[in-house]
Parts: structure tokens; sequence; C-alpha cells
């Protein structure tokens, strides 16, 4: 999974292997998509979801 982070949006690429198709989403969406990859055992896809929610809202 390839995620290119800018100010407000996340770009989603190459993430077929958990189950999701190439998107823009802002980082709320982000948060939500990170939660159900958790919920189907992709943790660490998840966990780089949330944090790049956190680099899209500016936060460290």
């Amino acid at each position: 999974m390839i995620i290119d982070i800018e100010p407000g949006k996340i770009t989603i690429h190459d993430a077929a292997h958990v189950g999701l198709e190439d998107q823009v989403v802002t980082p709320d969406q982000a948060e939500n998509v990170a939660a159900d990859l958790d919920s189907r055992r992709h943790t660490t896809a998840g966990a780089g979801l949330r944090n790049a929610a956190r680099q899209a809202r500016g936060e460290r």
C-alpha cells in the first residue's frame, strides 16, 4: 500500500492486497478506513492510515 499525504487529503494507491481500491480520502475518512482495516486484521495498514491522517491534519 502506498499513501501520499497532502494537507487535508490522503491518496491511497496499490492497496488491493488489503481490499482497498485507489482512492482519495479526508483525514476523517482515513480514520474510518483504518478502523475497518483493523477489524479485518490488517492492523499495520490501519496504523499507517491513522498516522497519515494525523500528518494530513498537520499533527505530529
